[in-house]
């Protein structure tokens, strides 16, 4: 039995030739379509620029926990103590409107202790603690340093995390805008010059946004007594923008 043998049929050198041809002209083409469309080549560049301001507010809490044999007890407490704060925070000059009650609680106070033989005990309620703060927001950042030494002087035993900010960072921002400007514009003419070409006119810009986000300085902590103003260095912040900017291409 003959095994038929289908013979395979080569394209001829012309016909090469031609679909080669072919294939040039649809490049070709499609390079004067994309010119008649007018859309000229372009680059698309991001770039950041920064600003260091010197704070001029800062945002603090202050908390007072007590203890007491039972709730009542604990809460009296702890309202008398919180009263004297208020008043004196306000006699120091800042605004009602900068002062916010905050973290207010109270809780069982527990006796976990295990006897000696090691058996399980039910937990015993032994008293009461109650937690109570107030959120200050100094617009006189000079006032930090007495303000929290009258804060402990009259009671306060646990400071929250203190943060630093600028009042009006649009003041400063401009000059980290213009610095992100010129980030965006140094990485095209990098790309650009790379690949031949340099950069024409603007085509779109846009601001990604800035951050004037407040600079923590101090955490959390129980707040011992102080014997005068504590010194306090706030240092700078970094006032941040970012921008993408497109570029037209220039041969």
């Amino acid at each position: 039995m003959q095994t038929k043998q289908k013979k395979l049929r080569l394209p001829s050198i012309s016909a090469l030739a031609v679909t080669g041809l072919v294939a040039v002209a649809l490049v070709v083409s499609s390079g004067v379509n994309a010119k008649a469309d007018g859309k000229p080549a372009k680059i698309t560049m991001s770039g950041s620029g920064s600003v260091n301001v010197a704070p001029d507010t800062a945002t603090l809490v202050s908390r007072v926990v007590t203890q007491g044999d039972d709730a009542k007890t604990a809460l009296q407490k702890n309202s008398k103590t919180m009263r004297t704060i208020l008043a004196d925070v306000e006699k120091a000059g800042i605004d009602k409107k900068n002062i916010q009650t905050t973290g207010f609680n109270i809780s069982p106070v527990y006796d976990n202790h295990r006897p000696k033989s090691g058996e399980p005990k039910v937990p015993e309620i032994v008293g009461y603690r109650v937690q109570n703060g107030i959120h200050i927001n100094l617009k006189d950042i000079a006032k930090l340093g007495t303000t929290l030494d009258m804060l402990v002087q009259n009671g306060s035993n646990n400071l929250g995390q203190i943060q630093f900010g600028v009042s009006n960072p649009e003041k400063y921002i401009d000059e980290a805008r213009k610095d992100a400007v010129k980030d965006a514009r140094a990485k095209a003419e990098t790309y650009a010059k790379a690949a031949g070409v340099s950069l024409g006119k603007v085509l779109h810009i846009s601001e990604a946004g800035y951050n004037p986000a407040p600079y923590p300085e101090m955490r959390m902590m129980s707040a011992p007594k102080m014997d005068g103003a504590p010194p306090i260095a706030a240092g700078q912040e970094k006032l941040t923008s970012s921008v993408t900017i497109t570029y037209e291409l220039v041969q």
